[in-house]
């Protein structure tokens, strides 16, 4: 009966481990139907579709330009997203967009200077913030398809920062902007997105994981 009622215990603290990790991240979209995208804003000439559980979305004419989310009363966010670049020589993450949508940070992947910076946007003109000598843009570990990544931008305060699969690539400061929604985007370009999560101060809270799926975890642990 003791070797029992231990196994219980053990059992109760993994499922809280289990939903603590399930409810850490505040937001996570992962691109099921258009419905994940409905109250999105899409900037100057860009388009997106959901299609096969990805976010398609392609920006022309030369634009700076994207999809954004989210509240403009955001501040300090720390924003992932798993991105397959399929055409096009730039892509990027805005932080901290304004509204009309043509001032923000952006984070940028070149392929043209194979770098990766930082810009400030201000009336639609571009400020670079790197804060140096631009980092060498990483060579993708999965080419099929195009080159896929996991990117996280985050802000804190003044400060920015920028990583690609895991690694830090830029980190500045810049006191232009103190809030703002996040973005997806690009410049002449097609990008695929797997997943978007973002976790931050005053972002509302909701579940990573449906309630099901928490359910048969509890019946397989139950089993064991």
């Amino acid at each position: 009966m003791r070797r029992l009622n231990i196994q219980w215990i053990c059992v109760c603290i993994c499922l809280g481990f289990i939903l603590i990790a399930h409810t850490a991240l505040a937001i996570r979209y992962e691109f099921d139907s258009d419905k994940d995208i409905a109250d999105w804003e899409l900037g100057p000439q860009a388009t997106a579709e959901v299609k096969d559980g990805m976010l398609e979305l392609t920006v022309a004419g030369g634009q700076n330009s994207g999809i954004y989310f989210g509240e403009d009363n955001w501040t300090d966010y720390r924003m992932e997203v798993k991105a397959r670049k399929v055409v096009g020589p730039y892509f990027h993450l805005f932080v901290r967009t304004q509204e009309p949508a043509v001032d923000f940070y952006f984070m940028e992947i070149s392929y043209n200077s194979h770098t990766t910076s930082v810009f400030m946007f201000s009336g639609g003109a571009a400020n670079e913030i790197t804060g140096g000598p631009r980092p060498k843009r990483p060579d993708s570990k999965d080419t099929k398809g195009g080159d896929a990544y996991t990117i996280i931008f985050e802000t804190e305060g003044e400060t920015l920062k920028t990583y690609i699969d895991g690694k830090l690539m830029v980190e500045t400061q810049d006191k232009t902007y103190g809030e703002g929604r996040p973005g997806l985007g690009g410049r002449d370009s097609t990008v695929l997105y797997e997943y978007v999560e973002i976790n931050g101060e005053g972002i509302p809270p909701t579940a990573v994981e449906p309630a099901d799926k928490l359910a048969t975890l509890w019946s397989e642990l139950k089993s064991r």
